[in-house]
Formats: C-alpha cells, sequence, structure tokens
C-alpha cells in the first residue's frame, strides 16, 4: 500500500484524537486497580476510536477491546505516546496492514511504558514540580496569595500541554520514532540529568525548609556563646541536614516506614523541647 493511499484512507480525525486525550486525562487515576492498573482507563480512551475503525468487524472490534484491558502503567503524562502509537498502529491494522499484530502492539505497550514511567517521574517530580515551588514558596510565605498558587498552574499547564503534544506524535509518527530515541540512549541521559536536578532540588527545600535549631548557651563571667552561631560558623544548616540525612539512612535501612519517623520525630521535639535543648 503506498503512503498516498494510506494517508486518503485514514480514518481518525484531529478531534478523535482530543476526544480520546481528554477521556485519558479526566480517567487515568479512576479505574487504577492492583491487577491492571490504568487498563481500564486506557481502553476507556480508545473505546470511540476503536468502535470508529472497526465498525464493519465486529470481531476484530471485540478483540481489540480484550487486548487494551491487560494490564497497563506508565507515567500519566510522558505515556500519552503510547496511545498515540497504539491507534496509529489500530488505525493501519483496520486498513489491513498484516504487520501489526496483536502480539507487536502488546509488545510495544510492555517495552515503552517502564522508560516512559521512568523518564516522567524523574522529570515531573525532579523538575517540574520542585523548581516552582523552590521559587515561589518564599513569596507566598512572605504574604503573597498568588505565588502560592502559582507552582499548581505551571504543573497543570506542563501537564496537560506535554500530554497532549505527546498523543499527537506518537499518533503522526508512529512507533518508529520512539524506538530510536529509546535505542539511542537519549533517555537514559535525561534521567541521569533529571535525577541529578532533582536531587539538588531536595536538598535546597530541605535546607530552606527543615527547621531545625538549638537554644543551648555557654555562659562564663565575661561572655555567652550559642551553641546554633558556633554550628552556624562551621556549617550552615548543619542540624536539619542531619536530621533529614538521619531519615534517609532510616528508609534506607528500614524501608518506608514514615509513620515512625514521624512519630519517633515528634517524640525527640517534645523531649529535646523538654530538656532545653531545642
Amino acid at each position: 500500500m503506498s503512503e498516498v493511499s494510506t494517508v486518503s484512507e485514514k480514518k481518525i480525525t484531529r478531534m478523535d484524537l482530543f476526544k480520546a486525550w481528554w477521556k485519558w486525562t479526566l480517567a487515568v487515576e479512576v479505574p487504577v486497580s492492583f491487577d491492571r492498573m490504568q487498563a481500564l482507563a486506557f481502553s476507556y480512551s480508545l473505546n470511540k476510536i476503536l468502535q470508529k475503525i472497526y465498525k464493519d468487524d465486529p470481531d476484530e472490534l471485540q478483540e481489540s477491546m480484550k487486548r487494551h484491558v491487560q494490564m497497563f502503567n506508565t507515567n500519566c503524562d510522558w505515556g500519552s505516546v503510547i496511545h498515540g502509537i497504539i491507534i496509529s498502529l489500530e488505525e493501519q491494522r483496520a486498513m489491513g496492514n498484516e504487520e501489526v499484530t496483536p502480539e507487536m502492539m502488546e509488545s510495544l505497550k510492555i517495552g515503552l511504558m517502564g522508560p516512559l514511567a521512568g523518564i516522567g517521574d524523574s522529570v515531573d517530580q525532579g523538575i517540574v514540580a520542585t523548581i516552582p515551588l523552590a521559587i515561589f514558596v518564599p513569596m507566598a510565605l512572605e504574604g503573597s496569595v498568588l505565588a502560592a498558587f502559582i507552582p499548581g498552574l505551571i504543573y497543570l499547564a506542563w501537564s496537560y500541554g506535554w500530554s497532549w503534544f505527546l498523543f499527537n506524535k506518537g499518533y503522526s509518527l508512529g512507533r518508529n520514532s520512539v524506538m530510536t530515541i529509546l535505542q539511542s540512549g537519549a533517555i537514559k541521559k535525561v534521567i541521569d540529568i533529571a535525577s541529578i536536578v532533582g536531587l539538588f532540588m531536595i536538598g535546597c527545600l530541605s535546607a530552606a525548609y527543615v527547621k531545625f535549631e538549638t537554644i543551648l548557651e555557654f555562659v562564663s563571667k565575661t561572655e555567652t556563646v550559642s551553641v546554633q552561631e558556633i554550628l552556624n560558623g562551621m556549617l550552615p544548616n548543619l542540624l536539619p541536614f542531619c536530621l533529614v540525612m538521619a531519615m534517609y539512612f532510616y528508609i534506607i535501612k528500614k524501608g518506608p516506614k514514615y509513620l515512625n519517623i514521624i512519630f519517633v520525630t515528634m517524640a525527640l521535639a517534645i523531649l529535646l523541647t523538654f530538656l532545653g535543648i531545642i
């Protein structure tokens, strides 16, 4: 089949893509279950498109519905490219392309959802979510009401805009472009950069918002020496750093037992306050 005839027989419109994308963004976290995760939302976003392209083949429509309720889980925004790819492949299959098989589509979904989740979570949580917080939270603490909402608005604009862009790119470019990116190692580089920036921003946020100081003083006949001033002269924010690292090593050794961390922190705070240390 020539490229010209393939384009002329396309059945999916831009509005179809928009409706599918919008349904995905609305439903992605609603029907999550342990055995299927986001699969029901994935199938829900594609159902009208599948009904359109397979309207003359009810058996194939039924099979397509079945294959897209299998387990699926990835980053909500970056994973949108998978939807576009699958829609493109389903359309090609409906037009008679025998190279597009159910096994190929399932393998693509399984193969892409992991790497896209890795890069998506790293970039979204390590950069997009943290940098605006570091910039605007101090403004909000100073009394700016608008600054309190700006990080959320930035994240929403990024999330919806990038998700829609990838959804379209997945459909227009097909599977080859994504596979080329995966094989080039570009994703690993982005993940490494995002991880470094994310750690840097977490350190900045910890230093800015973890408050842990001592009120201990040494009093002599001639002067009063503050222990906190000595610590600040050695290394600013030394106590917050020690507290954060203690929590970090606890999580590494014992696992994410956050309730234990909360209770121990509260107990130590009460004890140290009673002893006049903090």
